[in-house]
């Protein structure tokens, strides 16, 4: 094995002997380094460029302390040694599709040194075999990594360092691989185009990290992260592409342009506990795609509160949150707007929290086995769908918090009786809320003031639906509106608050009106005084 100096100064070919010699800054023109031997291009190289006009094959590659161009063209270079068999240089630069290809199929450790502090300037690194540890030095970025043979999933078969990483281009794994457990993270910072991630099913328990200004990532396969790990988008479009993402927590809380895309069925899936795992405290400039975005919680024990703070998104990007696991701790639903399309936890036996001022534009399913339902002030839930029918589902729980329906166009269809805590107030202040027939849903107060269009309607034509106000806040109101008829599918309406509409023989009347303190019908223009 010989070692191997580039003194060639000014621009030369790789394959031209005359730019090589035996030490640093010496005479060249002894040999051009082979299989066997290392090479090293350093500061006594020149400030020239270093064309690879083949693809040599060498044991290790050091650049430190080089200032010239390392220019690959199409070709690659090939390193087939253990060690450190790469050392690259913050003061070079790079041209071409610069990849080296790491061959050395042995149990030994190997170290690759990027050193790239430029995504112009990273070079792509394939590792198509061995089984011993390799370490990604965090001092520097990559561009491509890819852990296959090239041609199959399979390739690199040990176990990758706990070590951060600057990813600018495709990661892929091998199925054989391993990656240590560790915080530091992957970062992927590329700023054009479209990106690859694709695990091939292994488990990277690490944090991932989405920093891009312009760029975009698209996962080819599930991603596994660590419950216990972050999943931050900072800049540019992640792309589910139909995949789930697992991870500990969801972290986007800044006013960079950043998209979450799920695609048709992709989702995220949250594991950890204790803290904040959907942070969206600051939602300006974030967007959201896909058909069914969803979040779903797995915890399984009993430790803790976990909050999701949403972002404050529309009706259009909303996401829906759910609970896999029987789990005993508490789950908190917020964020100052918060946009969030289906809550469903059917599956959870704690206590289930609101705060903030979260908006739900779907459906509400509060599970059987759900221990209390509280509030942490009196901002309201707000159900704000502006089309179709929605559901709120409650299984005889008390919803301890101010609820307000208000979605023009929007329709709410209770599946059994809501009832609030003593002192909360239920608003209709747009929209048709369907009482379940046969049943009493009973709340502190009922406001429903104002000449916005809303409707008071019993679920089935000729049967009755009863809403109790336990409060009488109002000294010209009564504690009831009950037997709210709607025969023939006709619809009442109520323009204020807590008056006893039932007289006992309102079946067929299709409009309700207050004026003043007397209830008049369009079809009969009778009045009941109150």
């Amino acid at each position: 094995m010989a070692a191997y100096f580039w003194v060639a100064g000014g621009t030369g070919n790789w394959n031209d002997a005359s730019n090589w010699a035996l030490t640093s800054g010496g005479v060249g023109g002894v040999a051009v380094p082979g299989s066997g031997d290392t090479a090293a291009i350093d500061s006594n190289s020149g400030s020239g460029s270093v064309t690879l006009d083949i693809s040599p094959d060498i044991q290790t590659l050091t650049c430190t302390g080089f200032t010239g161009t390392l220019a690959f063209g199409t070709n690659t270079i090939s390193l087939n040694s253990t060690g450190t068999i790469f050392t690259g240089a913050t003061t070079m630069t790079v041209t071409g599709t610069p990849q080296i290809i790491c061959t050395n199929s042995s149990a030994t450790s190997r170290t690759i040194n990027a050193t790239a502090v430029t995504e112009v300037n990273s070079i792509s690194f394939r590792v198509t075999a061995g089984t011993g540890a390799l370490t990604l030095t965090a001092s520097g970025g990559f561009r491509n990594l890819d852990f296959t043979d090239g041609v199959n999933p399979t390739g690199y078969a040990g176990n990758l360092g706990n070590t951060a990483a600057t990813i600018y281009g495709n990661f892929k794994a091998s199925t054989g691989m391993t990656r240590a457990s560790g915080a530091s993270a992957y970062t992927f910072a590329a700023t054009s185009g479209t990106k690859t991630i694709n695990t091939a099913g292994v488990t990277f328990d690490c944090p991932f990290t989405f920093n891009g200004v312009g760029g975009a990532w698209q996962l080819q396969a599930a991603l596994t992260s660590g419950s216990a790990r972050a999943l931050t988008l900072t800049n540019g479009t992640l792309d589910l592409n139909d995949y789930t993402f697992t991870a500990g927590i969801f972290s986007s809380s800044n006013s960079n342009v950043r998209t979450l895309a799920f695609g048709s069925t992709g989702k995220i899936v949250l594991a950890n506990s204790g803290v904040s795992i959907f942070q969206g405290t600051t939602s300006t400039n974030a967007t959201v795609t896909g058909a069914n975005p969803v979040v779903q919680l797995s915890y399984s024990g009993g430790t803790g509160t976990r909050n999701v703070v949403m972002w404050a998104l529309p009706e259009s990007q909303a996401i829906s949150v759910e609970v896999l696991n029987n789990a005993t701790d508490s789950v908190y639903i917020q964020g100052t707007a918060g946009g969030y399309k289906n809550i469903d936890f059917t599956n959870f036996n704690g206590t289930f929290g609101i705060a903030n001022t979260p908006r739900v534009f779907g459906n509400l399913t509060i599970g059987a086995s759900v221990s209390t339902v509280t509030s942490t002030g009196s901002n309201p839930l707000t159900f704000a769908a502006t089309s179709g029918t929605k559901t709120i589902t409650t299984n005889g729980k008390t919803v301890d918090t101010v609820v307000t329906f208000d979605g023009i166009g929007g329709t709410w269809a209770l599946q059994d009786a809501l009832t609030l805590g003593s002192t909360r107030t239920l608003t209709l202040a747009n929209g048709t809320l369907r009482l379940k027939y046969g049943v009493t849903s009973t709340v502190g107060a009922f406001a429903s003031s104002g000449t916005n269009q809303k409707y008071l309607q019993s679920t089935l034509a000729g049967t009755q639906a009863t809403l109790s106000d336990a409060s009488g806040i109002d000294s010209l109101s009564y504690t009831t509106i009950q037997d709210i008829n709607a025969t023939g599918g006709a619809t009442w309406q109520a323009y204020t608050t807590n008056q006893n509409i039932d007289a006992g023989n309102n079946t067929g009347w299709d409009f309700i009106q207050q004026v003043g303190r007397y209830i008049y019908t369009r079809r009969k223009n009778k009045r009941i005084l109150p």
